[in-house]
């Protein structure tokens, strides 16, 4: 006879109400989605109209700043601009893997997990964020759990690109790898990963991986590295689509009092929509609301539009004075003064969830003297810390212009080493390993020293 059990699972979540759903539906939007959807309200809601005057308008001239990167140089005959090949980037590396779903044999509710997924991918493709934190971060009704998400998950990692939802770059690399004709080579190559893959860029690796796996000759390893070598690191890298993004409207600037020399915050008003109730229609539904109860409900849709326009303006806002709070060297003295700031402890400051911060900072610009960035610009870890152990440490776009400018000052003819720039960094303090200035000068699109050498 089969007994059967009965397993009770508690889990603590939160339901949220229809009007915290359309505020953060309306935050995670950029600002031209904003005006396409601001757009829509008016056509399907007499109870809204653009005011004659714009409220926010003080007379006074709003700052104008190029949205160029501060940052140009010339790479392959082609001038490159690194923010804006990644906001691109961003953008059409989504709307890709959006396009893809309908391409794939998923059901309706399948299709909607994995929406929601390429939603929550990095900019470099990864899924940083765990299934348990999706789905606790998730409205209650849609009634998620986590095995679900991690079927939804599974689907998502047979899109292309290859390696594309992997939770790091070794579950990445193994995907990569899943696609490849098996032959020895793959599989040696796949062990590689699993067991040796800090050292895999080591010469003495043959060595090491013959006393695991005798099975593999050492021309076998030597091929199996250069196959792993070859794979791509960051999935999203590259996918930019044929129209670059030339030009955003920032949302909001930061420059200095012309006259007291004080930074200070602003919000731009070409980027927050107007819009407001008709005082004529509400005094109507006022006096006769019970008689019109369609014109009553448009009056309550009408008034959570509007609270989740001014929500979406206060934690924009919030977020711009926390960056200049703790960036405040980044605008007095550029990229080299930015130090680690994180998403978590920014929401902590806030006192807001991780998932409201990250949906604020999506595909929102800050103009600043220095140029326009994505907010997203603001936010690393850290990636290194000084030779005294300093609390901040240094962050990895601080640590990319020290790269920067030492390429820039080197002598043409004896260009710098990935070691040398270690050196030079390590006099001032900056510990840094070899490997990792590679890193940092390959995501700034340098060659290497023998590449960049030029004949006298």
């Amino acid at each position: 006879m089969t007994q059967q059990s009965v397993k009770l699972k508690l889990r603590q979540t939160q339901q949220l109400n229809q009007k915290q759903q359309q505020s953060l539906r309306i935050l995670h939007m950029s600002s031209l989605e904003l005006a396409e959807e601001v757009e829509s309200w008016l056509a399907d809601n007499p109870l809204l109209e653009r005011p004659e005057h714009d409220p926010a308008d003080s007379g006074e001239p709003e700052p104008h700043y190029s949205a160029a990167i501060p940052v140009t140089r010339k790479t392959n005959s082609m001038e490159e601009s690194d923010v804006w090949e990644t906001v691109a980037d961003e953008a059409d590396f989504r709307r890709m893997l959006h396009e893809q779903v309908c391409e794939h044999p998923l059901d309706e509710d399948q299709a909607a997990r994995v929406h929601l997924l390429i939603d929550y991918l990095d900019d470099q493709g990864y899924l940083n964020d765990s299934l348990t934190d999706i789905v606790e971060n998730s409205p209650l009704e849609w009634m998620l759990d986590e095995d679900d998400m991690d079927e939804a998950l599974r689907h998502l990692q047979q899109f292309d690109p290859a390696g594309v939802g992997a939770r790091d770059l070794g579950e990445s690399l193994l995907l990569q790898l899943a696609r490849q004709q098996p032959d020895d080579t793959v599989f040696c190559a796949v062990q590689l990963v699993k067991h040796f893959l800090p050292d895999i860029a080591k010469s003495s690796l043959p060595q090491q991986v013959r006393k695991k796996f005798p099975q593999y000759s050492a021309a076998t390893i030597e091929a199996a590295q250069a196959l792993v070598a070859s794979l791509n690191p960051f999935p999203a890298y590259g996918l930019s689509g044929s129209g670059h993004t030339k030009y955003v409207d920032p949302d909001v600037w930061i420059r200095p009092d012309p006259e007291t020399g004080k930074w200070t915050v602003g919000m731009y008003r070409q980027a927050w929509p107007q819009v407001q109730l008709n005082q004529e229609y509400s005094d109507l539904l006022a006096e006769y609301g019970s008689e019109a109860p369609e014109l009553k409900q448009k009056l309550n849709e009408a008034k959570v539009l509007l609270s989740s326009l001014e929500q979406r303006k206060s934690t924009v806002l919030r977020l711009a004075e926390t960056i200049l709070e703790r960036q405040a060297d980044f605008f007095s003295f550029g990229a080299i003064g930015l130090v680690p700031l994180t998403i978590k402890e920014t929401a902590a400051n806030l006192g807001l969830a991780e998932s409201t911060v990250s949906r604020a900072v999506n595909q929102k610009y800050l103009a600043c003297p220095q140029g326009v960035f994505p907010l997203r610009y603001f936010f690393s870890q850290a990636a290194a810390y000084s030779s005294e152990e300093d609390g901040d440490g240094i962050s990895a776009n601080a640590v990319k212009a020290l790269i920067e400018s030492l390429i820039a000052g080197e002598d043409k003819r004896k260009p710098l080493s990935d070691q040398a720039m270690s050196d030079r960094l390590a006099l001032q303090g900056i510990m840094l390993a070899r490997r990792t200035v590679a890193k940092y000068r390959e995501e700034l699109n340098f060659p290497p020293a023998h590449q960049r050498k030029q004949k006298a």
